[in-house]
């Protein structure tokens, strides 16, 4: 039984929506979590436990959305110089 070979631009499209759907996750617990620090009814230990969380999410979904973007624009760039070679 072999795989069939994908295209790199199918791998590509595939981690782009996987990096899509972190984002999307990530940003869904950073306003979980961004919910919680409003609380002030918590202790303060709690409080620097959910913003050390709400931080690390915050992170994780912005660096889920610049690698996206850089894929993307990595994929136009090889989309164009496969269209320019076939002239």
């Amino acid at each position: 039984m072999s795989a069939q070979a994908r295209t790199i631009q199918e791998v590509a499209h595939d981690a782009l929506e996987d990096l899509e759907s972190a984002q999307i996750a990530l940003r869904k617990v950073e306003a979980v979590l961004w919910a919680a620090l409003a609380d002030k009814g918590t202790s303060q230990h709690v409080r620097n436990l959910v913003d050390v969380a709400w931080n690390l999410a915050a992170d994780g979904a912005n660096t889920a959305d610049c690698d996206r973007e850089e894929i993307t624009a990595a994929l136009a760039g090889c989309a164009a110089l496969g269209a320019g070679g076939d002239q």
